[in-house]
Parts: C-alpha cells; sequence; structure tokens
C-alpha cells in the first residue's frame, strides 16, 4: 500500500511541474512578443524600423559642428561557429528625420 502510494504522489507531482514548466515558458514567450510589440519614437524607433528590434547596438554619440548629434552604431552578423563581423553606421538626424549611411573600416 506505501509503495501505490509513493507511485501515485511522484505521479501527481510530476503532472504538476509539468504543468508549471509549461507555464513558465508560454509566460517567457509572452514577454518576449510583447518585448517586439513597444513603439519607439526618435532614435531608437528608427533602428528598430531600420535594422530591426534590438539588432543594433549604439556604440558612440558625437556632436559634429553645427551641434546636431550623430550616432555611431554596430551590427554584428553572426555565422555558424565564427565570430561575428561587424557592420558599422552612422546615424544622423535631418530635417526630415533620420539618415544613415555604412561606414567603410
Amino acid at each position: 500500500m506505501l509503495k501505490l502510494f509513493i507511485f501515485v504522489l511522484i505521479l501527481i507531482t510530476l503532472v504538476l511541474l509539468s504543468l508549471f514548466i509549461d507555464g513558465v515558458l508560454e509566460l517567457h514567450k509572452q514577454e518576449k512578443e510583447d518585448k517586439k510589440d513597444i513603439i519607439r519614437d526618435g532614435m531608437e524607433g528608427y533602428l528598430d524600423k531600420t535594422f530591426g528590434f534590438g539588432n543594433v547596438t549604439i556604440f558612440k554619440s558625437i556632436f559634429d559642428a553645427d551641434g546636431n548629434t550623430r550616432y555611431i552604431v554596430y551590427l554584428p552578423r553572426y555565422e555558424w561557429f565564427k565570430s561575428p563581423k561587424y557592420e558599422w553606421f552612422e546615424v544622423y538626424a535631418t530635417q526630415s528625420g533620420f539618415k544613415h549611411y555604412a561606414i567603410k573600416g
């Protein structure tokens, strides 16, 4: 009788553990989707629209002669079992929005 009770207890524990893990994975998936739905304004919004959400990293901000802020950003390109290759861009504000151009290295 004790062996049957322990077997049932282990079975119930495994079912509850699987439900818990399923709930945690679903919550993680929902948080990831909610993070992608955030709409940002300004420079971050332009970078998200152009390069994808969170793909680029702002490396440095510089001020030009007119007092405008320009940003140096990089986009890592990953290949299988290789170190990433980085693409560098300069992003700046204009009268009609933002523009970027690639920096050759």
